[in-house]
């Protein structure tokens, strides 16, 4: 009675062993087949999108190499341009060979733009250890206050050089400037703008009310620099010959600051920023 009981159990069991054999037999190569054919075809839809991508890239890259040239590439300069600014250092026959030499083998080689060396006539007979951009100014002497040497600096600024820089920087020869802070300062500016800066000046306490300065006027101080935008310079030189005539004090940037305001149309800004941080010096 026990074995019969148990036979019907044994014929399922083999019946069970024997259908999933013949299932795995029957089936499982279409499967294969078809996960090999998905697969392929996965394979192939991110190998097409990978080039496309790559050739998209490329293109971009190439794209970019040049400049834009009207003809519907655009891309990036290859190089900044150097006629950026032009520095204009005030020095004297007898700093030639000591500061000027310093500041020409330092800070000046760093300057995107050009850098020259402003002294009396008859400077170009001083002998210097090497060959350095030096300009005489003509019926100009080393005599302190610099008045005269520096509006006839300016003027040469103007007269050679408008059309080629953006900014020009009057500067002594006994600064220290930063180029690459100077450059990033400015290039947040716009030259086409009438723009006069440097570190504010009012006089100090003995000077006030002998400067010849209105209530809300100033100038820029002389020592740290002043920096004109190409704008200033259009609308002031031609009446520096007017501003030399008519200087109401013996400070030279106090004239040029009233020269700036009267005929630039502006004064040194009031900009938090220049006057206390003032960085690039």
């Amino acid at each position: 009675m026990a074995v019969r009981s148990r036979r019907p159990w044994m014929s399922v069991v083999v019946g069970l062993i024997l259908g999933f054999t013949a299932a795995s037999w029957l089936i499982a190569p279409k499967v294969a087949e078809m996960s090999e054919k998905k697969r392929s075809n996965v394979c192939s839809y991110y190998n097409r999108v990978g080039d496309r991508t790559m050739d998209s890239k490329s293109n971009n890259t190439s794209r970019h190499k040049g400049n834009h040239s009207g003809s519907g590439d655009w891309g990036p300069p290859e190089e900044s341009p150097r006629n950026f600014l032009y520095v204009g250092v005030m020095t004297a026959k007898k700093y030639l060979d000591t500061r000027a030499v310093a500041a020409f083998k330092t800070w000046a080689r760093y300057i995107p733009g050009k850098v020259e060396f402003f002294s009396s006539e008859g400077s170009e007979e001083v002998p210097l250890p090497e060959p350095m951009p030096v300009i005489s100014l003509p019926g100009v002497d080393d005599s302190y206050p610099p008045q005269k040497k520096s509006f006839m600096m300016i003027k040469h600024m103007h007269d050679n050089y408008l059309d080629k820089y953006e900014w020009f920087m009057r500067a002594d020869d006994d600064v220290y400037i930063k180029g690459d802070k100077l450059e990033a300062f400015l290039r947040s500016l716009n030259s086409s703008k009438p723009l006069y800066l440097g570190q504010t000046g009012l006089g100090n306490i003995e000077e006030l009310g002998k400067l010849g300065l209105e209530p809300g006027e100033n100038f820029c101080m002389g020592g740290p620099g002043m920096i004109f935008s190409r704008e200033v310079l259009k609308r002031m030189v031609p009446h520096i010959g007017e501003c030399l005539r008519e200087m109401y004090t013996t400070h030279e940037d106090v004239e040029v600051g009233r020269c700036v305001r009267r005929f630039g149309g502006t004064q040194c800004v009031w900009s938090y920023e220049v006057r206390t941080n003032h960085n690039y010096c």
